[in-house]
């Protein structure tokens, strides 16, 4: 190795420690006090970074600094939903039941993870609405999330008897459940003010998978099919416009 590389890979390893406890600070205070409450100059002096434009230098700006944030857990969460669905296909599971099995049990797994685990349930809480269109309007939304490509593809193979839209549609809303029910949970599972129940880890997990397989189970409505219907008929009509 020469000098010249030498310098390079401590400067690489210097500039990888400085974003890792940016990352962290940044983490921390989303966390507690919220994505939009939280400015880079708090996220600066949090970390102990001297340079005031360190964020800026090492992630552009607030987004870029989420989209790290996000880039750090959600590969993580998609790959371990695959690999439980392919080691619960074959038990004795409904496919509601093991998709909201492979939904539920990372984030517990991510729950418990101490390097900004629990930060990144609570921030994916607060953004869920807009993380909900990065799944949908992937090449528009700034964020961009992993695809959940096993999770979708089983969901659409086994449960034949909703609509694909519906289907697409529950999916979103589990996770909607998931991030928000966990997070809440996380706040008060260590307030000694909750009654024990409430601050069961495992009985909340277990009741939340039991309340999402209901809501994959549950039977369409003929009021929901009929307002799927007369949305397909307009999406169909301004196709057939363009044509």
């Amino acid at each position: 190795m020469t000098a010249a590389t030498a310098a390079n890979t401590i400067k690489d390893a210097r500039s990888q420690r400085t974003r890792d406890v940016i990352i962290r600070a940044a983490e921390q205070l989303f966390a507690e006090q919220g994505v939009e409450a939280v400015s880079v100059n708090n996220i600066t002096r949090a970390a102990g970074q001297s340079n005031r434009n360190a964020v800026q230098y090492h992630f552009g700006n607030k987004t870029g600094l989420l989209q790290a944030i996000f880039d750090k857990h959600s590969p993580q969460l998609t790959q371990r939903r695959g690999e439980l669905i392919d080691k619960l296909v074959g038990r004795d599971l409904s496919p509601a039941r093991l998709i909201a099995t492979a939904l539920i049990e990372p984030l517990l797994e991510k729950l418990a993870d101490e390097d900004g685990g629990e930060a990144y349930i609570h921030i994916s809480a607060e953004l869920i609405a807009s993380n909900t269109l990065g799944y949908s309007l992937h090449d528009k939304h700034p964020i961009k999330l992993p695809r959940e490509t096993k999770l979708v593809r089983y969901a659409a193979q086994q449960l034949t008897d909703l609509p694909p839209a519906i289907t697409r549609h529950r999916v979103l809303l589990m996770n909607v459940l998931a991030f928000h029910g966990l997070s809440d949970h996380a706040r008060i599972r260590r307030n000694n003010a909750y009654d024990p129940l409430s601050r069961d880890t495992a009985f909340m997990a277990s009741n939340l998978i039991d309340s999402m397989t209901a809501i994959i189970e549950a039977t369409p409505s003929a009021q929901s099919l009929n307002l799927l219907a007369r949305h397909e008929l307009a999406d169909s009509a301004i196709d057939n416009s363009g044509t």
